[in-house]
């Protein structure tokens, strides 16, 4: 066994790969006995599959990437408009052949778990700095409870919703990371919409008429607050946007201002643990 993979790495060199950069990969012409220069470019528009051959958003395969504990290996060394497929560095076997056994008993050890790429981008986020705080809250202090009516004319008196976890999100439609980040706060009533113990409520400084054209065209899945400005002016609140998550107990359990990558992740931790 020795000997054969003495002779597979004579003829292999290693790959490295550049993400966004063109590359080169070196192989071995096995029939001239020459080394040959292969180009490969990976960018966004780059097919990249998981180890199942799932196909992998940009998004996602680019987020692991960043882990450093991944790396693309070209699907077919031979095409230079490859497909890549996203491997774990840590992900080989090591495999001897025990003494007086059969070539084909081999056995494998140390082998690390093999982690889903949801499992190593909710690690990724663990390992970034928390969102930062906002001056306008303290965490574990009772936040004062305010009483209004949502967009639709329905009566919301936060004292009310004690027992509950309320997440609460200033906003207003001018504010460009308030915009971006929407979709990520939709995916998180997604998460809860099963769990009444859960409510969302979205305070903006529009007005009704504004808001409604507004949510013709982008949809936000909170409970919207009109003409919210005396609520936020309240808290003293003059950064957006500014995210609150209250326990069951109306206390302060989170609260950021401003979008960072991880807060949806911070977020439902938070949540998750107000819940148990």
């Amino acid at each position: 066994m020795k000997l054969i993979l003495n002779h597979i790495m004579k003829y292999f060199t290693p790959l490295l790969f550049l993400i966004a950069l063109s590359f080169n990969s070196w192989a071995q012409d096995t029939l001239r006995h020459k080394a040959v220069n292969r180009s490969f470019r990976i960018d966004d528009h780059s097919v990249v599959k998981d180890s199942t051959g799932k196909q992998l958003t940009y998004k996602q395969w680019s987020d692991l990437m960043r882990t450093r504990q991944y790396v693309l290996l070209p699907e077919n060394m031979e095409d230079t408009k490859t497909a890549f497929i996203l491997s774990r560095k840590d992900e080989r076997e090591a495999r001897y052949i025990k003494p007086n056994t059969a070539p084909t008993d081999r056995v494998s050890i140390n082998t690390p778990k093999q982690l889903s790429p949801e499992e190593a981008q909710e690690q990724y986020m663990a390992s970034l700095p928390k969102p930062y705080e906002s001056s306008y809250f303290n965490t574990g202090e009772v936040m004062e409870p305010f009483s209004t009516h949502d967009i639709n004319g329905n009566k919301i008196k936060l004292k009310d919703l004690r027992g509950k976890i309320v997440v609460l999100n200033f906003w207003f439609i001018g504010c460009p990371a308030c915009m971006q980040e929407i979709p990520e706060l939709n995916k998180l009533v997604d998460d809860y919409k099963n769990n009444t113990n859960v409510v969302f409520l979205a305070i903006a400084l529009d007005d009704r008429y504004d808001l409604k054209k507004f949510l013709k065209q982008t949809e936000f899945k909170y409970d919207i607050i009109d003409d919210g400005r005396y609520i936020a002016s309240g808290y003293k609140i003059g950064l957006y946007p500014t995210s609150v998550i209250l326990d069951k107990e109306g206390k302060v359990a989170f609260h950021t201002v401003g979008f960072a990558v991880n807060s949806p992740y911070w977020m439902r931790k938070t949540i998750n643990e107000g819940l148990k």
